[in-house]
């Protein structure tokens, strides 16, 4: 596995959001621990939302039921209930059924998932935190 990615140069701030846009070939789990990495910091920065556009992240398929649930469950603890986030990634990534936002919500992780960056960003300027 590579060295873990330093995410904090790369994420731009307005108020009381942050944006992270990576771009690159990772494999499934560099991904989702550049994810957590990036929670951890928007949390540890006192941010209280993220909106992670990973479009433009390549080299990985969906994750299956399994890893869907321990992701989840993995970011609900590394943001400690203090973070939103929305993630965007390209359609067929999304399970139809939301599974994962299903287990994020049920560990304390006020997450979701969108196709569109401009959903993404209505439901977090819109949804109050849980």
């Amino acid at each position: 596995m590579k060295q873990p990615t330093k995410v904090s140069g790369n994420i731009e701030v307005t108020e009381d959001c942050a944006y992270y846009r990576p771009a690159g070939k990772l494999t499934l789990e560099e991904a989702i621990e550049l994810v957590d990495q990036t929670i951890a910091y928007v949390r540890d920065q006192r941010i209280p939302k993220l909106l992670f556009n990973a479009k433009s992240l390549v080299g990985f398929r969906p994750p299956s039921l399994p890893t869907r649930y321990f992701t989840m469950r993995r970011w609900a603890s590394t943001g400690q209930s203090l973070v939103q986030v929305a993630i965007v990634i390209h359609a067929e990534m999304i399970d139809p059924e939301k599974f994962g936002v299903t287990v994020a919500r049920n560990s304390g992780l006020n997450a979701d998932v969108f196709s569109q960056e401009t959903e993404a960003l209505a439901w977090l300027l819109n949804e109050p935190r849980k």
